[in-house]
């Protein structure tokens, strides 16, 4: 997984809350990082483990259920930086790919490339 300087800013500003840790003295880059937000009714649990490559999405409305995407060392996790969208993509496998997409509508798209 790559991560710049700003990944953890960029994490910020896409859900646009602090996220809870796991571990208050350990820095950012080797802890686990929840980020808990509400957007259109659906409530969103984005958890990462920067150092190890592990995320876990879960997404519920209402507290049930509709969707939960847990991955070990995915190979890239990166902040969609287009103007007025708050998104996540992570890059599985070589043309695998889940994005999240909070604002301005919430989506999930998944895509396969068998190339």
């Amino acid at each position: 997984m790559t991560w710049s300087d700003e990944s953890e800013l960029q994490l910020l500003a896409c859900f646009g809350v602090e996220p809870k840790v796991l571990d208050l003295r350990t820095p950012w880059f080797y802890n686990t990082a929840v980020y808990e937000v509400e957007v259109d009714g659906v409530s969103v649990s984005f958890t990462i483990e920067p150092a190890y490559g592990n995320v876990r999405l879960v997404v519920r409305r209402a507290g049930r259920q509709l969707f939960e995407f847990d991955a070990k060392m995915v190979a890239d996790v990166r902040v969609i930086d287009e103007p007025g969208v708050d998104a996540v993509e992570f890059d599985m496998t070589a043309g695998s790919l889940l994005r999240m997409q909070l604002r301005p509508t919430f989506e999930i798209t998944q895509a396969f490339d068998d190339r």
